[in-house]
């Protein structure tokens, strides 16, 4: 088993052109770097998706498309899906979430008229 052991850390070296002392370990960088590739590429999309977001809300102003705007629901729809991900991925938890969620209703009380005082009291 050592033997093959040794053939697969060349072929790592050969392929990364890094030297491991054993197949287990070149696995475990091996898997470490497709997490980080994953991650990467859940952040990439989710900055994506988000900007697709804006370009909705702006044309939405521009075209006084408020109501009823299927690609506004499609985009948040995006963006969510993308949130749910970063949760799955455990990057984000659902309470600091919930926490954030309060703390920015306290400042659209504060500093627009989104949300009035009666509202705010309810969190």
């Amino acid at each position: 088993m050592e033997h093959e052991g040794k053939k697969v850390a060349k072929l790592f070296k050969e392929r990364t052109g890094e030297e491991y002392q054993n197949w287990i370990q070149a696995m475990a960088v091996t898997e470490k770097q497709k997490m980080k590739d994953r991650l990467q590429e859940l952040m990439v999309i989710t900055m994506e998706e988000c900007g697709e977001l804006i370009q909705v809300c702006s044309k939405a102003i521009r075209c006084d498309e408020y109501y009823d705007n299927d690609k506004l629901t499609e985009e948040v729809g995006d963006v969510y899906c993308m949130i749910e991900l970063l949760h799955e991925y455990d990057l984000i938890s659902w309470s600091d979430i919930e926490e954030r969620v309060k703390i920015k209703k306290e400042k659209l009380e504060k500093w627009s008229d989104l949300i009035d005082a009666e509202e705010a009291a309810k969190f």
